[in-house]
């Protein structure tokens, strides 16, 4: 009889992350820590762009040391961000980390000019059928 495979979610790997890191890095915000794994992931693709030295480069080789892949660790942190349905889409595997992510970023980043101009228009449609 074959078991089921289960696997950890991002989630549950990104508390044991948080954990690891603030047991060895005491200084280290780990509330905050968006901003550090945002520069070190793309130091980890880009070296010669980027430079990092300090307690940065110290939290680098400590996730290289314990098998993560900075960028991976830090896409794990934008997905943390998602909004509860696009989280769920995404347990269901109805849509893509990548495509999660992006969808995220335009919800985000949607003007509120252009909001507010949606929401005129719904109500003027609105007046004009009464």
């Amino acid at each position: 009889m074959k078991h089921k495979i289960s696997r950890e979610s991002f989630t549950e790997k990104l508390d044991t992350i948080r954990n690891m890191i603030s047991m060895r890095f005491p200084s280290v915000d780990v509330r905050n820590l968006d901003k550090t794994m945002a520069r070190l992931a793309h130091y980890h693709y880009d070296k010669k762009k980027y430079f990092v030295i300090g307690e940065s480069r110290e939290l680098y080789d400590f996730l290289l040391l314990k098998g993560y892949n900075p960028f991976t660790v830090y896409r794990w942190m934008l997905l943390e961000k998602l909004p509860e349905d696009m989280r769920f889409q995404l347990k269901e595997r109805q849509i893509s980390q990548k495509k999660a992510v992006s969808e995220a970023f335009d919800r985000r980043h949607e003007t509120t000019s252009s909001l507010g101009e949606s929401i005129k228009d719904i109500g003027l449609s609105l007046i004009r059928r009464m």
